[in-house]
C-alpha cells in the first residue's frame, strides 16, 4: 500500500503491541502523568487507535493533556465492593480524601501549605459521624493512607518532611504543594454534583440516549471491568445482544487488549491466555489465589463424583457445613504446600478468608435468604 493510500482519511490503523500495552496502562491506572514519559508518549503516539476503541465500544473519553493522559472510566450499573480507591480501607478514609481534594482544589499551583493546615481543615469540615481527633492513632493512620494515595497519583508533592511520621505523633509537620493535576481529578458533569440525590441518579447520565449505543457500552464495560457476568446480572436485552454479537465482541477484545471472550451457559467472561501485561488478572501471585485453585479442584471433583447436584443454572449450593467439609478436605490434601500463615489457620478461619476472596472475584457469594453458599460456574471453569 502506498504512503498516499495509508494517510487517506478512510484508512483505519490497527492495534499493534505498543497500542495494546498502552491500552492496559490506561485501564489499570487512574491517569498517566507526564513524569512517566514512556507510557505518556506511547498513549499519545497510539491515540489514533486508542480513542476510537474506547469511545465507540465503551463510551470512555480519552483525555490528552500537556500534564497527563487519562481514560475516564466509569460503570453504568451498580457499584461493587472492589471498585474502591487503592489503599483506602475505611469509610473515614474516603471522607478524608474528599475533604483533602476540596482543600487542594482551592489552592493555586504555587501555594505551599503544612500538614497541620490540612489537619485543621479536615477537623472543621468533617461531616461525621463523630468528630476527628488527631490524638487518635486510627484517625492519623487514615489520613496517612489518604496522603500516600495523593502522592502516588501526583496530586501533591512533599517539599520538606515525611508524613509517615504522623502515624507515630500528631506533632509531625510536613510542607506540601499541589500539582496541576489537582484541577483535573474530578470528571466534568453536565450539571452541579449537588443536584444529584443518589448514586443511581449520577449513573443515569453516563450513558447516551441512543439505546443501541448505550447497550453496547454497558456490555463491553461489564465484560472488561468485572471478573465475569451472568445473564440475570445484565439489563433487559443485554444478554441477547452479547450472544448475537459475540463474534464481533470477541474480535474487538482479542485485537485490542488480548483477551478471549468465553460464553458458556448463563456465564460470560474475558480470559487471558497469553503473557501478563502487568494487569489486574485472576489469579495473582498471592497465596490465597492458590488456595482458591485447590478448592476449585476439590469442588469440581465432588460434583463429577455426584456428591453434590448442580442447580439448573449451573450454580452449586452448599451449606456452611458442606463448604467447610470440602475445605477441610482441601487442607488435608494440599495444605502441606501452603505458607505458614495459611497452614496454621483453623478451617473456620480459612473458610472466612477464602469466601471473602471468592466473593471479591465473584466466584461465590453468600445467599443470606437461604443461609447457603452459592458457588458460581466460573469457579469450576478456572
Amino acid at each position: 500500500m502506498s504512503q498516499v493510500e495509508r494517510t487517506d482519511a478512510k484508512y483505519t490503523p490497527r492495534f499493534d503491541e505498543l497500542a495494546q500495552q498502552a491500552a492496559w496502562e490506561l485501564l489499570e491506572r487512574f491517569w498517566i502523568p507526564r513524569s512517566d514519559m514512556v507510557w505518556y508518549q506511547a498513549v499519545r503516539d497510539r491515540e489514533r487507535v486508542l480513542r476510537p476503541f474506547f469511545n465507540e465500544k465503551l463510551g470512555f473519553r480519552l483525555l490528552i493533556h500537556y500534564e497527563f493522559v487519562k481514560l475516564e472510566k466509569f460503570v453504568s450499573r451498580q457499584i461493587q465492593s472492589w471498585m474502591g480507591l487503592p489503599g483506602l480501607t475505611e469509610v473515614r478514609d474516603y471522607a478524608f480524601f474528599s475533604l483533602l481534594m476540596a482543600y487542594l482544589e482551592a489552592k493555586s499551583i504555587d501555594d505551599q501549605f503544612l500538614l497541620s493546615d490540612i489537619c485543621e481543615e479536615i477537623k472543621v469540615t468533617y461531616p461525621g459521624p463523630g468528630a476527628v481527633d488527631w490524638t487518635n492513632y486510627e484517625h492519623r493512620k487514615s489520613l496517612v493512607r489518604v496522603l500516600q494515595l495523593a502522592r502516588e497519583w501526583e496530586l501533591l508533592v512533599v517539599v520538606d518532611g515525611d508524613d509517615q511520621g504522623f502515624v507515630a505523633s500528631e506533632q509531625t509537620d510536613v510542607l506540601y504543594e499541589p500539582t496541576p493535576l489537582v484541577k483535573y481529578f474530578l470528571r466534568a458533569y453536565p450539571r452541579d454534583l449537588m443536584q444529584f440525590q443518589t448514586t443511581e441518579d449520577l449513573l443515569k447520565i453516563v450513558d447516551t440516549e441512543n439505546e443501541t449505543l448505550a447497550r453496547r457500552h454497558r456490555v463491553y464495560r461489564q465484560l472488561l471491568l468485572t471478573p465475569g457476568i451472568r445473564e440475570e446480572e445484565m439489563a433487559d436485552g443485554d444478554w441477547t445482544y452479547l450472544r448475537n454479537q459475540r463474534n464481533v465482541i470477541a474480535r474487538d477484545f482479542e485485537e485490542t487488549v488480548g483477551l478471549d471472550l468465553e460464553i458458556y451457559g448463563q456465564d460470560a467472561m474475558l480470559v487471558h491466555h497469553g503473557r501478563s501485561l502487568g494487569s489486574t488478572l485472576y489469579p495473582d501471585t498471592r497465596a490465597i489465589s492458590d488456595v482458591v485453585f485447590f478448592f476449585a479442584g476439590i469442588v469440581r471433583a465432588a460434583v463429577e463424583a455426584g456428591s453434590f447436584p448442580l442447580q439448573n443454572d449451573g450454580r452449586l449450593l452448599l451449606t456452611q457445613v458442606d463448604y467447610e467439609m470440602l475445605l477441610d478436605q482441601c487442607q488435608t490434601e494440599y495444605g502441606h504446600g501452603w505458607g505458614k500463615a495459611l497452614r496454621e489457620m483453623s478451617t473456620k478461619q480459612l473458610a472466612h478468608q477464602l469466601l471473602e476472596e471468592m466473593e471479591a472475584w465473584r466466584l461465590a457469594y453468600r445467599d443470606e435468604r437461604e443461609q447457603l453458599i452459592a458457588i458460581m460456574p466460573r469457579l469450576g471453569r478456572i
